[in-house]
């Protein structure tokens, strides 16, 4: 191999190299710190009640048993960094660090982070209705389900890049919507283990309360009644919540299936 040929995949590998990282540093807060804790998931694959019941915990913990988390001040306990980048640099309490909402693939700078979970299947149904009732996608289910920017290969990858990439050298736990759903109490509470508390049998029965679907999906038909953009948009399901909003064919099921069989296997959902 000629030395111009070597020189030029050096270049290639380094400018490559560069890019990824400078889109890693883009998934970051403007004033990131070492002891940020980010909370990571593929869409649509229940962060935004893990949130919800980390948000409430917390409050209880810090003696404010008046005060809940709502979808108007959500942010305020669970910073979303596609949202805005420019965060409190105020570390909250009673954890002492910043929650950080995340949609991101696998990065390395997410040095503290809980990667959340759930089965492809429930995820592309979900995934498919929000696209479609926000404009964001026109396609039915079993063409969103083929589509690499937001169907399964994208589930596929997105997982993957967590599981196979992740660095001994991170602190990071892996939790599974279904585990959230099956046993909600146990799971905070091993949540909070992870992170050096041990949270009392009352707080986790408050917040699980103050976070069950029905408080939420009050909450969230009082806040899109007076948001204009929101009206008449429901995120919280009201269906039975364990499975998919709506049904997948036996195409779909195994075209998902097919797709992400070792991910779906080494998860226990097949």
């Amino acid at each position: 191999m000629s030395k111009i040929v070597q020189h030029s995949r050096a270049s290639w590998s380094y400018l490559i190299h560069r890019l990824d990282r400078a889109a890693k540093w883009r998934e970051l807060p403007a004033n990131p710190r070492a002891d940020d804790l980010y909370l990571v998931e593929f869409p649509k694959s229940g962060v935004t009640w893990l949130s919800f019941l980390i948000g409430n915990a917390n409050l209880l913990l810090s003696g404010e048993q008046d005060r809940a988390v709502t979808f108007f001040n959500l942010n305020d306990f669970v910073a979303d960094i596609e949202v805005n980048r420019h965060l409190n640099p105020v570390p909250q309490p009673p954890l002492g660090f910043r929650l950080i909402k995340s949609h991101a693939a696998f990065n390395r700078f997410y040095t503290k982070a809980i990667y959340l979970v759930r089965d492809p299947r429930n995820v592309m149904a979900s995934y498919w209705h929000f696209l479609t009732r926000l404009g964001f996608y026109q396609g039915s289910l079993s063409a969103m389900i083929d589509d690499r920017r937001y169907g399964i290969e994208s589930w596929r990858r997105h997982v993957a890049s967590w599981l196979e990439e992740a660095e001994p050298s991170q602190s990071l736990m892996v939790l599974k919507y279904e585990d959230l759903l099956r046993d909600t109490a146990g799971e905070l509470k091993r949540v909070y283990r992870m992170l050096g508390h041990d949270l009392p049998d009352e707080i986790v029965r408050l917040a699980v309360e103050r976070s069950s679907i029905e408080r939420m999906r009050e909450d969230e038909t009082m806040f899109n009644a007076s948001h204009p953009a929101l009206n008449g948009f429901d995120f919280v399901r009201k269906e039975a919540i364990a499975g998919p909003r709506q049904p997948l064919s036996p195409s779909d099921v195994e075209h998902i299936t097919r797709a992400a069989e070792p991910l779906m296997a080494r998860l226990g959902y097949l």
